[in-house]
């Protein structure tokens, strides 16, 4: 019998480059991607029939509670006493954070949550282990301040880059 070649076909779009920014940054800060989320949510950005699985993100309360977390993380990373971000519960965090944001962009634009939880997943998952490493070789090389000036870099960039990967396009 002969057999069938099958034809895999993956479609790049801007939503794909959203999940892995988002993704990226789920593995920077863990609680800075559900919080973007929720704040794109709320202000219409993301949405569409598809997006309502995750309406809850855009309550009031939710929204408060996500960026309160974020600032909390973002301050408490800076901390000598933080773990290391590909601790076991705190990776699998990441994963879930960047899995729920992926699943929310692609469901937003009509396409496949489990394609964007996991293209989302394997992003925070790259990123985690590759910010560990940039903050652990930068220790290594430098003074005590290295590690609170890379951490701040790293706020920056999610705070600049993530609102900018989940406003509405088009």
């Amino acid at each position: 019998m002969l057999s069938r070649k099958r034809r895999i076909e993956f479609e790049v779009s801007p939503a794909s480059f959203a999940v892995l920014g988002m993704g990226a940054i789920a593995g920077m800060r863990s609680m800075a991607a559900p919080a973007l989320l929720s704040r794109a949510i709320r202000r219409g950005d993301i949405g569409g029939p598809g997006i309502a699985p995750f309406a809850p993100l855009a309550s009031d309360r939710v929204s408060a509670v996500l960026r309160f977390l974020m600032i909390g993380e973002m301050i408490a990373d800076k901390a000598p006493f933080a773990p290391d971000r590909t601790f076991f519960p705190a990776l699998v965090w990441r994963i879930v954070s960047g899995g729920l944001v992926g699943a929310a962009v692609f469901a937003s634009e009509g396409r496949s949550r489990n394609s964007g939880a996991m293209l989302g997943a394997l992003a925070s998952l790259a990123a985690s282990y590759a910010g560990e490493r940039a903050r652990k070789t930068n220790d290594a090389q430098s003074s005590a301040l290295g590690n609170p000036i890379l951490g701040a870099v790293e706020d920056k960039i999610v705070l600049t880059l993530g609102p900018h990967l989940l406003r509405k396009r088009g």
